[in-house]
């Protein structure tokens, strides 16, 4: 009888002190951004074509870099130049491959929308991960340029508390994206 009330208290205990300990919260490692967050806080947005991609070690050997180089058609924010070439963590070079979740994927010859910032190294990164390259393709029906994977802001109402990202991703036009981000930066 002893031992079932010894067990019974334990028990208690243990229960009680799961219910009062705090729950923890797994977050995901990028903050989502609108188009909207990523033109602010990008020191240039551009869009061109991925003309090279190569990877290298940093200097101290212990992460390596995929370094993409973008010939710009036009900018929308800042000036990188006539070639930009953004450095994006992860890559392979030789039998070691280097993975960073988040991060976009580059291939060459893909036409893209990138925002792009200064890392603490000098270094030219992609502002929000994956969110900060947005592919462009031509539309077969109409054949104009679209951009993949955009999310529209939403507007603020009782259903969504607040002004966000919709949950689906949509194509527009080039022209008609460049329009949108043009007019974040009068604002």
């Amino acid at each position: 009888m002893k031992t079932l009330k010894q067990i019974s208290f334990i028990f208690f205990w243990l229960i009680t002190g799961y219910l009062l300990l705090p729950q923890t919260e797994c977050r995901a490692q990028v903050i989502k951004m609108s188009a909207k967050d990523l033109t602010k806080a990008s020191s240039a947005v551009l869009y061109g074509k991925c003309s090279n991609i190569k990877c290298e070690w940093n200097e101290k050997k212990d992460i390596i870099y995929t370094y993409v180089t973008i010939a710009p058609e036009g900018y929308i924010k800042g000036n990188l130049g006539s070639e930009s070439v953004i450095a994006v963590p992860g890559g392979r070079v030789g039998n070691i491959i280097y993975e960073v979740s988040e991060m976009p994927v580059f291939t060459e010859g893909e036409e893209v929308v990138v925002f792009v910032s200064k890392g603490k190294t000098g270094r030219n990164l992609v502002t929000g991960g994956f969110q900060g390259k947005m592919r462009i393709e031509k539309d077969a029906k109409t054949g104009k340029r679209m951009v993949q994977g955009y999310y529209p802001e939403v507007k603020a109402d009782a259903e969504t508390k607040g002004a966000g990202q919709s949950g689906k991703p949509e194509n527009v036009s080039l022209e008609d994206f460049i329009s949108e981000l043009r007019g974040y930066l009068n604002n």
